[in-house]
């Protein structure tokens, strides 16, 4: 909004900006494979996650755009998600590193199925937010020509998989510490729900909108329809 893409375009600046934007898209997810705690873990994949705006702008078309502006709402949704979980988690288990988190799944349900959520949309499985991003990101990134983009895409998609995917591992597939042996590292009872309300339904509304900002893609007032008529008005004035 400040400078408007077609300066960037002007200015030639484009090309340096995608190659920024994959370097730091690829070096984020790296440095998020590498932490053992989960919030910074999350911390380096939003490193990632926001570099997929700039890579759509740099793109200089309407799909790279609509994918860009849609991110800014969709990797909101999803990440606020994660963040919400890994919050619940430490808070009513004192859980703060991911080895901890064995067996969590079923000690608190609810906000394991949002963190499921979160993680699969940052993937880019489908019908979450995630996907409709990348996918019309993969789109503008064949109709700038500029192919290598969709490797980037295909390469983080694979990188996100690979840091996310042994969490929900140990959430649902681990068995979880026994009560007087080797509990929680801090476990504690905060409402008669798995966790506090406050802190629960935060988190299920959150994915549910994530669920649903890519089951609706196409409904009015959607983020992709809000995108869509952002980047209509850039390119049709």
């Amino acid at each position: 909004d400040l400078y408007g893409i077609e300066l960037s375009v002007e200015l030639g600046v484009t090309t340096a900006l995608a190659i920024a934007a994959s370097i730091t898209i690829i070096y984020g997810s790296l440095r998020a494979i590498a932490q053992q705690e989960l919030k910074p873990r999350l911390a380096f994949s939003t490193i990632s996650q926001v570099s997929y705006v700039v890579l759509g702008v740099s793109l200089f078309g309407p799909f790279g755009t609509i994918g860009a502006l849609a991110h800014l709402l969709h990797q909101g949704l999803m990440k606020v998600t994660l963040f919400f979980c890994a919050g619940n988690y430490a808070e009513e288990l004192g859980i703060h590193r991911i080895d901890e988190m064995d067996g969590a799944g079923k000690r608190m349900p609810l906000t394991s199925l949002a963190f499921t959520v979160g993680a699969l949309g940052m993937i880019g499985l489908p019908p979450i937010a995630g996907f409709i991003t990348k996918w019309y990101l993969g789109i503008g990134a064949i109709q700038a020509e500029m192919y290598w983009v969709v490797a980037v895409l295909v390469a983080s998609s694979t990188l996100n998989a690979i840091y996310f995917l042994p969490i929900l591992h140990r959430l649902w597939f681990r068995q979880g510490p026994d009560h007087g042996v080797g509990a929680w590292p801090n476990e504690q009872r905060l409402g008669r729900l798995e966790t506090h309300g406050w802190l629960l339904w935060p988190a299920v509304f959150t994915a549910l909108a994530s669920l649903g900002a890519g089951l609706l893609a196409g409904l009015p007032f959607s983020p992709l329809d809000w995108a869509t008529r952002v980047a209509v008005g850039e390119y049709l004035p």
